[in-house]
Formats: structure tokens, C-alpha cells, sequence
């Protein structure tokens, strides 16, 4: 088996038929589909169900993009493995043929990131060459290997063994940061990030998280933000970084707070003001914990 193609699902009704159909359609490589559902409550498996020719694996509980990952690993066979998100669509039928070309092509890449752009096509996800605060870090990266820091998770292609030597994704995160902890633990194992841009994925985004409390929403990725950072940097630099992201959210709160009290209900306004005030919260929290725990 050249490539498994691991797709994790949460209440992902609206997307999962497309991202399949452009995955079943590729050509000249030996592939499988695993679809790892995480406990959908819409009609995501019935969905499933009308697919021949892919594995579904179900999950009692919402694991998480990683665990969920992790999951789909243990059923899989390919060499290579390709992360996908079910949001996505794969452009032409030979991405998967070319993208296990170029692993081969370049033996020092542990993993490699393809071209993702939205479905509109007004924006693409680069390759990101530097780790998030990097320049507030006391910690020198310069001898990691390769220009590439990052790539996003939702479309990734990662060699087996390197998959088995990091142990997959760390399952203390829940849904975001995962990939940039992937990646720079993937760099110190001495390995270069590779990217792909002839392959294409569009991308729609933030569909598992559109209907959630912009408060919840940023909480959430403050919160995989964080453990990043205590996992890589400084403690001091972890403080550092969180003071100054509770004192910014603190003003931007207020501000967008006044403007949405003269806007309708739901405006751009509050939903600013909801964001940072995750973002104040879950700062402040951590500040709090450290001061009783340093």
C-alpha cells in the first residue's frame, strides 16, 4: 500500500461527501481511506455508509483531531501516510500519485505539506517558516533542519516510521497547535518539512467550529497554544506571552464590547469582544496557576 489517507470527521455532514469523492477519484497509486468519526451527532455515518470502498472507525467520544489521528494510524498499512481534513477537496487525480513521488524524491523529508486554498480562492495556507512568538523566545532554532517550521494540518503527508518514532500526535492536545507541535518535534528528530505546491487542496475552514461562541473558539486555541509553549519554550517566555496576551485582549475586549453596544445583535463588534474575552480568560487563568504553582 503506497498511501493511507486517514480523515477524521466531527459533525461533518456537509463536506465529508465531497472530500470523498475527490479522494476515490485518484489515480496511478495504491491507496486506502480510513475515516475516523468522532462521535458525529448529524448524519455524517449515514453519509459514510453509502461509501464502498473506504474504512470507517467510530469513536464513543469527540477525541480530537490528534488522538483521532492517532486512531486511524493503528488501522492503516500505507508507507506513507496522508492527513486530510474532510473539509477539503483534492484537485486533480493524480495529487496523491504526486505527492508520494516527491517523498520519494526527497528522502530527507519526514513529512511535506501541499498547496491549501480556500474554497474561494481568495486565500492559501503557507508554509510557516518561523514558531508562533518565536522572536519573544529565548530559545535558538536556527540548527533545526530545513527553512519550513510548520505546515498545516489539514493536509499533510508523513512517512510511517517517523509517524511510529514520534509516537503520532501528543493526545494532550484537543484541536489546535497539534500540527506545530508535530512538526518541530518531526525537525528535532532530523528531519526537513518538504512542501508541494503543484498539489492542490481547497480548503473551506472552521467548519466544525462555525456555529460555537467565538469566546469558545479562541479558548480552545489559546488553550493548544499554551501547552505548545510549555512543552518548547522558556517558562518565563510562557509568562511573559501570556501577560501580554491578557493585557492585550483586555482593551480589544472593552473596545469591541462599547462598539457592539450600539451595533445589532451578533455583529462583527461582539464577536471581537467574545474572542478576546476567551482569550482574557483563559490567559488570566494561566497566569493565576502559575503564580500558585510556579
Amino acid at each position: 500500500m503506497d498511501i493511507s489517507v486517514i480523515i477524521v470527521t466531527y459533525n461533518s455532514a456537509d463536506q465529508i461527501a465531497g472530500c470523498l469523492e475527490s479522494v476515490l477519484a485518484q489515480a496511478d497509486v495504491a491507496f486506502e481511506v480510513i475515516v475516523v468519526d468522532n462521535a458525529s451527532s448529524d448524519d455524517t455515518r449515514k453519509i459514510l455508509e453509502t461509501f464502498d470502498r473506504i474504512r470507517v472507525v467510530t469513536s464513543s467520544e469527540n477525541l480530537g483531531f490528534g488522538r483521532g489521528c492517532n486512531l486511524g494510524f493503528t488501522h492503516s498499512s500505507g508507507r506513507q501516510l496522508y492527513l486530510l481534513n474532510p473539509d477539503t477537496r483534492l484537485a486533480g487525480k493524480t495529487a496523491l500519485a504526486d505527492l508520494c513521488r516527491r517523498m520519494d524524491d526527497h528522502p530527507h523529508w519526514g513529512m511535506a505539506g501541499t498547496r491549501v486554498r480556500s474554497a474561494d480562492g481568495k486565500s492559501e495556507s503557507q508554509p510557516a517558516h518561523s514558531y508562533p512568538a518565536q522572536r519573544h523566545v529565548h530559545r535558538d532554532f536556527s540548527k533545526l533542519p530545513g527553512k519550513i517550521a510548520w505546515i498545516i494540518g489539514a493536509s499533510m503527508i508523513i512517512r510511517r516510521e517517523q509517524y511510529e518514532k514520534l509516537g503520532g500526535f501528543d493526545p494532550g492536545f484537543f484541536l489546535y497547535s497539534e500540527e506545530t507541535d508535530f512538526c518541530l518535534r518531526l525537525r528535532e528528530l532530523g528531519f526537513e518539512i518538504g512542501h508541494v505546491p503543484e498539489v492542490l487542496v481547497e480548503h473551506i475552514g472552521g467548519a466544525s467550529e462555525g456555529t460555537r461562541d467565538p469566546r469558545d473558539v479562541s479558548a480552545r486555541k489559546l488553550e493548544g497554544l499554551l501547552r505548545f509553549r510549555q512543552k518548547h519554550y522558556p517558562p518565563d517566555d510562557c509568562v511573559f506571552l501570556a501577560k501580554r496576551d491578557m493585557r492585550r485582549a483586555w482593551f480589544r475586549m472593552i473596545g469591541n464590547g462599547l462598539l457592539a453596544s450600539v451595533q445589532p445583535k451578533n455583529s462583527k463588534a461582539w464577536q471581537k469582544s467574545r474572542a478576546y474575552r476567551g482569550i482574557w480568560e483563559v490567559s488570566r487563568k494561566f497566569i493565576i496557576q502559575k503564580r500558585i504553582n510556579p
